[in-house]
């Protein structure tokens, strides 16, 4: 009677550690794609992978516009988050007077653990 159950829930706690690494793994590929699709070389490629040019003069025509497109996406998105810092930063000033002192607290420590993930994704090499 044990070894059968035994036998059981090794196989489901191995099914479930292989399902987790699974998912996973599919959320990783799929923001990895995403992240280069914000690149301008990323975006560049996925867009000439999306229309497939019918000639080298139609790639060379559609390069330099696909590039600079790809440059003001990256240049939004280097923006964008300097802009969330700052407004972050002004929400904080405002905050901070009304809070306690654990409430304080709190939002240092989600700030910390905010700032690891942040550094965890670097920012985008401006051009």
């Amino acid at each position: 009677m044990m070894k059968p159950l035994t036998l059981l829930l090794l196989t489901l706690f191995v099914g479930m550690i292989l399902g987790a690494a699974i998912t996973g793994r599919v959320v990783q590929s799929r923001l990895a794609k995403y992240n280069n699709f914000l690149s301008e070389a990323g975006f560049t490629q996925i867009m000439m992978d999306v229309i497939e040019p019918e000639s080298e003069g139609q790639r060379a025509k559609l390069l330099p516009i696909l590039e600079e497109t790809g440059q003001h996406i990256q240049e939004t998105k280097a923006n964008a988050r300097t802009d969330i810092l700052l407004h972050y930063r002004e929400l904080e000033a405002e905050l901070l007077p009304i809070l306690s002192e654990e409430q304080k607290n709190r939002l240092q420590s989600w700030r910390e653990k905010l700032r690891v993930r942040l550094d965890e994704h670097p920012k985008p090499e401006n051009r």
